[in-house]
């Protein structure tokens, strides 16, 4: 019985954290790892990416410490924004350091990947975590809201690209792809 009762009290919250963690992974982590490939064509960052390329497996793992140790020290900051009544510079500064870390690690993964698949216990735990990944996307997919959500998400994301790519008419969108075709030229020198 309390068992039981124990998973009706904990599901609800654990279903949030399981939506949130797979749209961010469905949306973000892609959007993020073309965005900063586009920034290692840049000389100074592609230099840097092809040391981390030729580091050893264990010397790559390690770097996958550094966004975490970048990240801590602003969510703490944002910790202590939202504790003194900053929320607004709070939420913003946390969702900030998540989208650069976010970022930071998909670019690391796919920068080391090659040299950690050596390692076979790497290569059992990418298997492990890619199968519990497709069994909680099969759990999740059962759920109308869920699939709403994405769908909508995923029309929002189309929408702002929609924006980018000309489409969009207006001063916001003028502006917005300005600053696209400003940031695309200084990586494409």
């Amino acid at each position: 019985m309390q068992a039981r009762r124990l998973k009706t009290l904990l599901s609800p919250p654990l279903v949030v954290v399981a939506v949130f963690v797979f749209l961010v992974e469905e949306v973000l982590w892609g959007w993020l790892a073309r965005l900063t490939a586009a920034l290692g064509r840049w000389a100074p960052v592609a230099r840097i990416e092809a040391a981390i390329q030729r580091l050893p497996p264990y010397l790559a793992i390690l770097l996958f410490v550094v966004p975490w140790a970048i990240i801590l020290p602003v969510k703490l900051m944002a910790l202590w924004l939202l504790a003194t009544g900053h929320a607004a510079g709070g939420i913003a500064l946390f969702a900030g350091g998540e989208l650069f870390g976010v970022g930071f690690l998909a670019r690391i993964y796919v920068l080391c990947r090659p040299a950690l698949a050596t390692l076979a216990w790497f290569v059992r735990l990418e298997g492990w975590v890619r199968a519990a990944s497709a069994w909680a996307h099969a759990r999740l997919d059962r759920i109308a809201l869920w699939r709403r959500t994405r769908e909508r998400l995923h029309a929002a994301v189309a929408g702002w690209y929609d924006v980018v790519r000309r489409r969009g008419h207006g001063w916001f969108a003028a502006r917005l792809r300005a600053a696209h075709r400003l940031v695309r030229a200084q990586f494409l020198r």
